[in-house]
C-alpha cells in the first residue's frame, strides 16, 4: 500500500523493476527445469539395465558383429523389426526367413531405392510396385518420400533390446567399411524404437521424433529421431561441442552442418584440440576448407572402401554416434537415430577407434 504515496513516475519505474524481477525468476525457473529434464530427472527403472551393452568396430570385428546380429534374430521367439536403408547381406536375409519361417512376426522397413537388394537377399522375385509386400512371410514396406532417406540401421528383438549403429545391413558394411554397431538390452529403448518403427511403418514417415534417456551399467545415454525429432538432436550436439573443455575427435562420413562446422571451429579457438577424418569420397560434398582455413587437423581418410561412421568423441568421456550424418538432411529430411552416450571407458574405445582411423588418413 505505500506505493499509493509514491510519485506515479517511482511507481511505474517500481512496476517495471518488479516485472523484470518476475521475469528473471522466470527465466531461471525454465533453465532450471530444462536442466534438471535432461541431466537429473530420475530413469524410469523400464530404461535401466545392468550391463550387457556390446560394441563392434567393422572391419576388424565385423564378422563377429554380423554372427552376433544373426545370433539375436535366430533367438528371437516372437517379433523383429528391421528399419534398415538395405538389405544387402544373404546370411542375414536368409536368417529373417528362417525366423519367420518358424513363427516369428518379421516386419522390415526399407528405402524404396533397395527394393532389389531386399528381393536378392530374401531369395525372392518381386515386380510390384506396392509401398508393401509380403516376403516368404516377411512383411516389407518402403519409404515413397522422393527427396529423403529412410536411413535407419536398427533391429529390434523380441523385448530383449536394440542393435543399431552406423552399420547398413550389407556384406561391404561388416567386411569392408568402417562401421560401429551397438547392442543395447533395455527394454524401455526397445519401447521407444519399437514406436517409431511402428509410426514409419503405418506411413508417418517422419515418425515421432520421441527422445528418451537410458542407462545401461554406467553408461548413461539419450537417443534422439529425425527428421520429427531431429532439431532437438542437432541442439543436443551443439550443446555438447560448446561445452568441450579439452578435445573432440571426429570421424565423419560426410560434414556439411554448417552449425555443426561452426561449433568445431569455436571450439578450436578457446583452446580445445579438434582433430578430423572425413570420408575421401565425400570430401567434395563436406566443409573440410573452413576447418582448414581455422588450422584444425582435418584429415581424409585411408580406407580404399568407406569411412562409413558418424562419431564425435568429446573430453574422453561422451560420444556421439548412431546412424545420423552431420548433415542438413540428417536432422532436416531423412529418418535417422542419434545417441548421446556418456561413460568414459566406452569414450576411450571410440577414441581409439578414431584416432587409429584419423592417424591411417592423410593430412588435408
Amino acid at each position: 500500500m505505500w506505493n499509493l504515496f509514491q510519485p506515479k513516475a517511482s511507481r511505474s519505474r517500481g512496476r517495471r523493476r518488479g516485472d523484470q524481477i518476475w521475469l528473471f525468476l522466470l527465466f531461471l525457473g525454465v533453465v532450471g527445469y530444462l536442466v534438471w529434464d535432461a541431466y537429473l530427472r530420475p530413469i524410469p527403472p523400464v530404461y535401466k539395465a545392468s550391463g550387457g551393452l556390446e560394441l563392434y568396430f567393422a572391419p576388424e570385428q565385423g564378422r563377429a558383429a554380423k554372427g552376433r546380429l544373426i545370433g539375436l534374430i535366430g533367438a528371437a521367439q516372437n517379433r523383429i523389426e528391421v528399419a534398415a536403408l538395405e538389405l544387402e547381406d544373404r546370411e542375414i536375409g536368409q536368417a529373417l526367413v528362417q525366423a519367420a519361417a518358424r513363427g516369428v512376426r518379421v516386419r522390415m522397413l526399407n528405402d524404396s531405392d533397395y527394393r532389389r537388394e531386399t528381393h536378392e537377399s530374401l531369395g525372392v522375385s518381386s515386380s510390384s510396385p506396392a509401398r508393401c509386400e509380403t516376403l516368404q512371410r516377411i512383411q516389407v514396406c518402403y519409404d515413397s518420400r522422393p527427396n529423403a532417406l529412410m536411413h535407419h540401421k536398427f533391429v529390434v528383438v523380441d523385448d530383449l533390446g536394440v542393435w543399431t549403429g552406423s552399420t547398413n545391413l550389407t556384406w561391404n558394411a561388416f567386411e569392408r567399411n568402417n562401421e560401429n554397431s551397438l547392442w543395447l538390452p533395455v527394454p524401455g529403448l526397445v519401447q521407444v524404437y519399437r514406436a517409431e518403427f511402428e509410426a514409419l511403418f503405418a506411413g508417418q514417415e517422419n515418425g515421432l521424433g520421441r527422445s528418451a534417456r537410458f542407462q545401461i551399467g554406467s553408461t548413461l545415454g539419450a537417443v534422439y529421431f529425425s527428421p520429427a525429432g531431429g532439431q532437438k538432436a542437432r541442439n543436443a550436439i551443439l550443446e555438447l561441442l560448446g561445452r568441450a573443455q579439452r578435445e573432440i575427435w571426429v570421424a565423419a562420413y560426410v560434414l556439411t552442418d554448417t552449425r555443426i562446422v561452426e561449433a568445431l571451429v569455436k571450439a578450436h579457438r578457446r583452446g580445445v584440440q579438434v582433430r578430423v577424418v572425413i570420408d575421401a569420397r565425400n570430401l567434395s560434398n563436406s566443409r573440410d576448407e573452413t576447418l582448414k582455413q581455422a588450422s584444425i587437423d582435418v584429415r581424409k581418410d585411408g580406407n580404399p572402401y568407406t569411412m562409413h561412421h558418424k562419431i564425435i568423441v568429446v573430453d574422453g568421456e561422451w560420444v556421439i554416434t548412431g546412424s545420423y550424418n552431420f548433415t542438413n538432411s540428417g536432422f532436416g529430411r531423412n529418418n535417422e537415430n542419434l545417441l548421446i552416450l556418456r561413460d568414459s571407458t566406452l569414450a576411450q574405445r571410440y577414441k581409439r577407434e578414431v584416432e587409429a582411423v584419423w592417424r591411417a588418413g592423410t593430412r588435408l
